[in-house]
């Protein structure tokens, strides 16, 4: 068996396994702790990602300023804090951040 297709097969049950049970398919009824643990997922992964591109630089340096992304960030923990909707969060930070760079008066 070639070792793409072993590959393939793992990747694929263990999408299966994580995803069956979520899915809604069968009549599945985690414990509260894995409903706890499965709502904290989303956070975990995309603080990482959010926090190194706003206060990192292509090279890696830290910024020492504020930067128009670190002003979006801001507002965007500001709006998911007040509003806890996702759609409003990402709508009302896009429209800042492309005003923020896109008028002459802030660059």
């Amino acid at each position: 068996m070639s070792i793409w297709y072993l590959i393939f097969i793992c990747g694929g049950l263990t999408f299966l396994i994580r995803f069956i049970p979520l899915s809604g398919l069968i009549n599945f009824k985690g414990s509260e702790l894995y409903i706890k643990v499965i709502n904290l997922i989303p956070i975990v992964v995309l603080t990482p990602i959010i926090v190194q591109s706003i206060m990192f630089d292509k090279n890696g340096d830290i910024i020492n300023f504020i930067s128009f992304e670190i002003i979006c960030g801001v507002l965007a923990i500001l709006t998911s804090i007040l509003f806890k909707n996702v759609m409003i969060t990402i709508l009302l930070t896009m429209a800042t951040f492309l005003i923020l760079t896109n008028n002459q008066f802030f660059l």
